[in-house]
């Protein structure tokens, strides 16, 4: 079949029905430190550069696709942070990389806040504090060496969100996710797989030409199979998301770009959305609805009920980006449990004595109204 009649018909059948596999363990981004009871927490964030597969073996990526990342805590998402609103978080970064790397945190206002460590050489370790006065949810992103190759850091790897509880706060269960755009300077393209490890390619990227779309770090990381008459395997040790039919869920999606939107669609589903920067309140931007859009360098807190047994599937609407990687699958069924979390995604809860980690672990893992 003619290469661009495959990536048609493939994109197309990615938008419409998944069928899911058996689930793979993947490396579980944490925050390493907990927060102890109270109004102040703590958190380390360790900067350092890694290989990480960024994608599958399949047939779009023959061989699969390695990538030298540069991580907060090893992982592509950064680990998710989660506090109350009105609490203190104390922060501090280790760079054990080898290169200048640094914070800035959307949740902060003012640089001692947003952007308090400033520039760490390799070796060198500081610690800031920012108050979490506005709920929703913010991403933070290495800023290099005050702003200088900014671009390239956020691009590779590093990124993560910080989630705020506001005060009147419903229960649901609630996910951690992210969409991000790869320049890769080994990707050879669709069907070529790679020329070795790669790296951050800078023409591709002002270019605004992404080989990959990753969800949680990786292309197709929570899409087993794609067809039901001509199957494709896209990952089949993949994961997928489980939630109990006609549950509130709540989805804290982040889009660090580096360059691109989101347009962001549950595929037999609706959306509520609720966005951050309010003080005394959950800002209500949308309910009802099948599609929002989410800029780069931005983050959204999207509720859906899912209200029958059954797959659902989220996209980013953009079909070249689902074909490059941007989707994940959510099966409603019944036998879903409060824990069952794919690693990496469950957010500490309101009322939590953590700020990351898995659901399992945690002292406090459930939601409280107030």
């Amino acid at each position: 079949m003619n290469k661009n009649v495959f990536a048609g018909v493939f994109a197309g059948v990615l938008a419409v029905g998944l069928l899911l596999g058996p689930s793979l363990s993947w490396i579980t981004p944490t925050a390493d430190a907990q927060a102890p009871q109270g109004t102040t927490k703590n958190v380390l964030l360790i900067a350092e550069e890694v290989v990480v597969d960024v994608a599958p073996d399949n047939a779009l990526h023959p061989g699969g696709i390695k990538y030298n990342a540069m991580t907060f805590n090893g992982t592509i998402p950064a680990p998710v942070i989660a506090v109350d609103q009105g609490d203190t978080l104390n922060v501090t970064l280790r760079n054990e990389g080898k290169t200048i790397h640094s914070l800035d945190f959307h949740a902060g206002i003012g640089p001692s806040q947003a952007s308090g460590s400033g520039p760490l050489q390799p070796g060198e370790s500081k610690s800031w504090t920012l108050k979490a006065d506005n709920a929703g949810v913010f991403m933070y992103h290495c800023a290099a060496d005050a702003l200088m190759g900014v671009w390239e850091h956020i691009a590779n790897g590093m990124y993560g969100a910080v989630v705020v509880h506001p005060t009147n706060e419903a229960p649901a269960k609630e996910f951690y996710i992210t969409f991000s755009e790869l320049y890769d300077t080994a990707d050879q393209g669709l069907f070529k797989g790679a020329n070795g490890t790669g790296s951050f390619d800078l023409t591709k990227f002002v270019e605004d030409q992404p080989d990959l779309v990753l969800t949680n770090g990786m292309a197709h990381k929570y899409v087993p199979s794609v067809g039901k008459y001509a199957k494709t395997d896209l990952n089949p040790n993949g994961t997928h998301f489980k939630v109990k039919p006609g549950e509130l869920t709540r989805w804290y999606l982040l889009n660090p770009g580096p360059n691109d939107g989101v347009s962001f669609h549950f595929i037999n589903g609706m959306i509520d959305v609720h966005d951050g920067f309010i003080k005394d309140r959950y800002g209500t931007q949308l309910l009802n609805d099948e599609t929002w859009w989410v800029p780069p360098g931005s983050a959204s807190v999207i509720e859906s009920t899912f209200p029958e047994e059954g797959i659902y599937v989220g996209v980013d609407h953009a079909m070249a980006d689902v074909l490059k990687g941007g989707a994940f699958a959510v099966e409603a069924v019944n036998n879903s449990t409060a824990t069952d979390h794919p690693p990496g995604t469950w957010v500490a809860p309101k009322g939590s004595s953590v700020v990351s980690g898995n659901a399992t672990e945690a002292p406090t893992a459930t939601n409280s109204t107030a």
